[in-house]
């Protein structure tokens, strides 16, 4: 009879972390699905106000190049995105921004640090989903359904966006 018992008491708690588990994973990427929409959001944000920049520089050159680049980052797929968006940052990073108006660089600096923020939560959200994915139980039990692996988001932000001329 003990035996018994302790076998359902076995069988529940087991049944209790599954349902958990299924639960947490479920909430965990709604998360990270609520995460990518924001940093989507503050990317499309960026480039938009990387176009104004561009659009209130001299003609040329930097002008062309970051007007090319934010407007390659408004029309990316989701295949190519890490990779137009690090195009922008490289073209934002070859700017001289202080020839842009101050109210045009203060939108596109509030852009960037959305982006920053936006990007670290996803990043934590996927990294808190990847985690219990990866585990056995959720692994065996394929308790995340068909639903995939969800990857994190790497660009190079690490800009200026400071309007102020640099000394080289």
């Amino acid at each position: 009879m003990t035996d018994l018992l302790l076998a359902l008491a076995f069988v529940a708690l087991l049944v209790f972390y599954v349902t958990w588990t299924a639960g947490r994973l479920d909430r965990l990427h709604a998360r990270v699905e609520a995460a990518e929409a924001a940093l989507d959001a503050a990317l499309v944000r960026r480039a938009a106000a990387a176009r104004a920049v561009a659009a209130h520089l001299p003609p040329g050159g930097q002008a062309d190049r970051l007007s090319k680049a934010a407007d390659a980052a408004l029309e990316a797929g989701e295949a190519d995105r890490e990779q137009v968006e690090n195009d922008l940052s490289g073209a934002l990073r070859h700017t001289r921004l202080d020839l842009a108006p101050r109210p045009v660089l203060a939108e596109l600096e509030t852009a960037t640090t959305r982006v920053l923020l936006a990007r670290s939560f996803h990043n934590a959200a996927v990294a808190d989903t990847r985690v219990i994915r990866l585990r056995r139980i959720p692994r065996a039990l394929r308790l995340a359904g068909h639903r995939s692996l969800p990857q994190f988001f790497e660009i190079d932000d690490t800009y200026d966006t400071d309007p102020r001329p640099t000394s080289e």
